[in-house]
This record gives structure tokens, sequence and C-alpha cells, in this order.
């Protein structure tokens, strides 16, 4: 399914698997997931688009999951939970403490803290991380730690996500047709901060050959394009649409800079595969991103919402080759710190732990 928690629920499975645990998987009841024999889907069918919203499909859910939590649990009988829904981890932990069940959740960008969100998400959010009984809450930014410990939190551990480097080979040097080929991942969603891309199309437009390539799909796919269209720069910004794995990986290979423009963020995992693939990145400095990425060393950050800003670091980057080289290989070199492997490692010491304990 499109969205990062997703996909590192996806690659910690096949590590678990790899090293030997049963793995079972609770999600939403999306058609975007496929039904397998160790996957459930609870609660009414919905979109992934909505899985963030408090809607009233959601709440219907959520309370269908607290009644098939104790009959789910005890036919299972896992030895630990790890939610990475902190409002699904809420209403399965009824179950699970009365199963005896130990609970760790993973945050995947904290939004208590952050005003852009509504008060109601914010005050859940923090009531569910309070009163769910997790034994640890995992953040994969370092900047969560200090979110969860300023109200109080004292159970935050850090556990950065993973990235497949094996899946992207070392970017060569190619053959340049002369135009630079920008490359954004992710869904289209306000928080991707979309708009100010296009707007710095419209600011480089005729200054530079350059294409900016938008890979995703999302709820603002038509207003984005209607955007692009508006500004005038429709023939330079190109939509994908959702691609396979394998076009993807060809599309990070074929690019030249990464951009992420987002408002707010944990820490991307597509900043994780730019760097893997040697892409020189640009990205705005919210959530985690500056905690990995250091402006000048491994990155260019830029503030959220400056399409004039953005503009100019990709002014930049294309008029500065070396600076483009630079920054690629610090970006690989990183990247090699970071695997699934060890993330699975580290959250089976967190398990064991867990186990113990209670």
């Amino acid at each position: 399914m499109i969205g990062g928690d997703a996909y590192t629920v996806n690659s910690l499975k096949k590590q678990q698997i790899r090293i030997g645990h049963t793995v079972y998987i609770l999600t939403s009841n999306c058609d975007e997931i496929a039904w397998d024999e160790n996957v459930f889907k609870f609660g009414l069918k919905d979109s992934s688009a909505n899985l963030d919203k408090i809607t009233l499909q959601r709440l219907i859910s959520l309370a269908f999951l607290f009644f098939w939590g104790f009959r789910k649990l005890r036919e299972l009988k896992p030895d630990i939970i790890h939610s990475h829904s902190a409002d699904m981890g809420f209403f399965i932990s009824f179950a699970a403490r009365f199963y005896r069940i130990p609970i760790v959740s993973t945050c995947h960008g904290i939004s208590f803290d952050d005003k852009q969100y509504f008060f109601l998400k914010r005050w859940a959010e923090k009531f569910f991380l309070r009163y769910s009984g997790f034994k640890k809450i995992i953040v994969v930014d370092k900047n969560g730690l200090e979110i969860l410990e300023k109200v109080g939190i004292k159970k935050g551990i850090y556990v950065p996500n993973g990235v497949d480097i094996h899946k992207f080979g070392r970017k060569q040097e190619k053959k340049s047709d002369g135009k630079t080929r920008f490359l954004f991942v992710g869904r289209l969603e306000k928080q991707k901060g979309l708009e100010y891309l296009i707007q710095a199309a419209k600011f480089l437009k005729g200054k530079n050959d350059f294409e900016i390539i938008i890979a995703g799909d999302g709820e603002e796919a038509e207003n984005l394009k209607k955007t692009a269209t508006e500004l005038e720069v429709e023939d330079i910004v190109e939509f994908t649409g959702k691609l396979s794995e394998n076009a993807l990986i060809e599309q990070y290979m074929r690019c030249d800079i990464f951009v992420l423009p987002s408002l707010w963020e944990g820490l991307p995992l597509t900043l994780l595969e730019a760097a893997a693939a040697g892409l020189p990145i640009i990205a705005t400095e919210v959530g985690g991103i500056p905690s990995v990425f250091a402006h000048g060393e491994n990155a260019l950050l830029v503030k959220a919402r400056n399409g004039r800003e953005l503009a100019g670091k990709m002014q930049k980057l294309m008029s500065d080759k070396e600076l483009q080289k630079t920054l690629s290989t610090s970006a690989r070199k990183l990247a090699e710190k970071y695997s699934w492997e060890n993330s699975a490692k580290q959250l089976e010491t967190i398990y064991k732990k867990c186990i113990k304990f209670d």
C-alpha cells in the first residue's frame, strides 16, 4: 500500500521471517492490501487516504477492533504485539492486557506537537500514547524522543527506518543530454508540499533545461496537475502515477536530483532510498530530516513552504556538478549505515526485553 509505514511493516516482516519468527499482520480493510494467510483485515472497507483521519468509518472500525481483538488474540497467542498506529494499538490493548501480551508501538511521525494538525487529532494521539500501556514507544527520528519527553512520556526509544541498499546499484556517470531531471517520490497529499515544488518550476522555467518527475498517487493528484497547468509548467512537470517497484527503481537511477518539499515528516523512507541510489538530495528541514541529513554535507536543506528558496537550491545544484558529486557520494555512504537487517535486530532486542519484563 502507498505510504512509508506500510512499506516499513512489509520490510520488517520479511526480515523477521528470515530470522525465524512467525509474523501476523493485522491491518485496515483496504483494497490495496492483498489477502494472505498471515494478513488479517478488520473493520469497514476504507481507502488508504482516510486512515490518518478521524472519520465515522474509522471510528466504527476501531470499535470493531476492540471486540475482534479478544477473539483473534486468543486464537493466535502472539508473544508480542508491535503497533504501527497509535489508535489501533490503543483499541487492541484491552485484549492484549487481558491476555498479558506486551505491546510496543512505532510513531512514524508525531502530530501532537505540531499545530498544523487539528486539535482533536493531536489530543487523540497523545491520549493513545499515554494510556495504551505500551512497553516501549519507538520513534524513527531522534527529534521524536524530545517531543515525547516534553509531555512526560518516558518510554521512548530510537530505532531508525532502514533501506534495502541492495536494490540500488551505485549511481554511474551517464551521458548527459543536457537536461537535469528532478525526482519526487511519495503520496500526493498536502503534507508533501508539492505545490511549492511546482512553484519552484515556475521560477526556473526558461532559465535551464530541466524536468520534474512526480512519482506517486494520492488525493491531491488532480489539484496538483491543475496547479501545474495554471502556472504553465505542465510541459516540464510529469506525473507518473503509482509505479511498480521496478519502475520506481528505474526512476531513481535515471534521475539526477531528488527533491522532498514536505511540510512535516518523521524520517521519510524515500530520502533513504534516494541516498541509496546516490542521488543528491534537496529536502525541507522538518521533523527528523535534519537529525540525519546535514546541510551541505549529504543534502541541501531548505525551509518549508518556500518555493523561491527551493528554486534557488535547485538552480545551485543544476549549475554545480561538483557539488552534485559530493552530495551523491556522501548520501550513498550515509545510506549504507541503515538497513532493515539492523532495524529488525534492534527490534528483536526490544521485544525480548519486553517479553521478559512482562
